[in-house]
């Protein structure tokens, strides 16, 4: 068995470890939050020239290959089906959007792209796209798979947390 001496100094690497760790998780949170942040902005400067604003754009994209029931794009995008119900609403009131029937349920009516949201919708892809090129400009690939592997791994342990 080794001293006691000897078990306080090679449990001292670990202890500091999982207080660097800590310290690196809160940093990087604040960090998700704050792009978080800054990406609602840009998305919403990206759209606004079409008239709509990021929300709308998220809920257009989503249907942009197969209509969706209301419930089914809300959990898709994370959030509550009540939301995303007032964005569609208005999508159809701009006629960017309508609902058909849903043969495979009589009261969650299908919710699809219209030919003037799919206009809309392209104008603002496009515009993204162009973002995306100045924004990544001279980064390295790699650098943005390691970094979505590690947000992705994260996302999974705090979800393992809400069960």
């Amino acid at each position: 068995m080794l001293p006691a001496v000897d078990n306080v100094a090679t449990r001292q690497p670990a202890v500091k470890t999982a207080e660097e760790a800590c310290g690196a998780y809160t940093a990087l949170l604040d960090q998700v939050v704050k792009l978080a942040e800054v990406v609602e902005a840009v998305g919403n400067g990206l759209a606004r020239p079409v008239g709509q604003s990021r929300a709308r754009w998220q809920v257009l994209a989503a249907v942009e290959d197969e209509a969706a029931p209301v419930g089914a794009i809300a959990c898709t995008l994370g959030h509550t089906r009540q939301s995303v119900q007032r964005v569609a609403d208005l999508l159809v009131d701009e006629g960017l959007g309508r609902y058909r029937p849903n043969p495979a349920h009589q009261r969650a009516k299908l919710f699809e792209v219209t030919a003037k949201g799919r206009t809309a919708l392209r104008k603002i892809q496009a515009a993204e796209s162009q973002c995306a090129r100045r924004a990544a400009a001279g980064m390295d690939p790699e650098s943005f798979d390691v970094a979505r592997q590690t947000l992705s791994e994260l996302q999974q342990r705090l979800e393992s947390e809400l069960a």
